[in-house]
């Protein structure tokens, strides 16, 4: 018996990826091989998460996947495409399943990305950085200015609390 193990830590994406995942695939849907369907719910887990080229960016910046190709548009091609012919399905995140089960995992992380991405706190911070903090001396700016802001406000407090002689 033959066992496989997929680092899903580190998956670096070349040309023969594609027909190793394919393959990994078409062993794990073969009647004789007792398993949880590891590989197909990893790559439809993969899937969710990449769409375009920028989730690619972003996956391979953070050092989830290494990019061995030429271009960050082949590989959210190739998760896109392994998507479609997976076994595996799940709709509006809800557990269902033609053939694989989908590990209860690789869902509480997508609702826990979904959360985080749709938080409106940290939507508004990271766009206030990006609009008007996006160089060092803007935010130095700032800092400055709020400083002489409150150095006026209690100087004028001062002024109008002062102690008379």
């Amino acid at each position: 018996m033959v066992w496989w193990r997929i680092d899903t830590s580190f998956v670096g994406i070349q040309s023969v990826t594609p027909y190793f995942f394919r393959n990994l695939i078409a062993y794990e849907m073969c009647p004789d091989f007792r398993n949880n369907f590891e590989c197909c719910c990893y790559l439809y887990f993969m899937d969710c998460l990449i769409d375009d080229a920028e989730d690619v960016k972003e996956l391979r910046s953070s050092g989830v996947i290494q990019n061995l190709l030429q271009r960050d548009e082949e590989v959210a091609k190739f998760f896109n495409d392994i998507g479609h012919d997976l076994p595996a399905k799940m709709c509006n995140q809800i557990y269902t399943t033609d053939a694989a089960p989908i590990s209860k995992t690789y869902i509480q992380v997508r609702r826990q990305i979904q959360q985080h991405y749709s938080s409106r706190w940290r939507t508004f911070l990271a766009e206030t950085r990006s609009t008007y903090f996006s160089s060092p001396w803007s935010l130095l700016a700032f800092l400055a200015a709020l400083l002489g802001l409150i150095l006026a406000v209690l100087q004028t407090w001062y002024t109008i609390h002062s102690p008379t002689n």
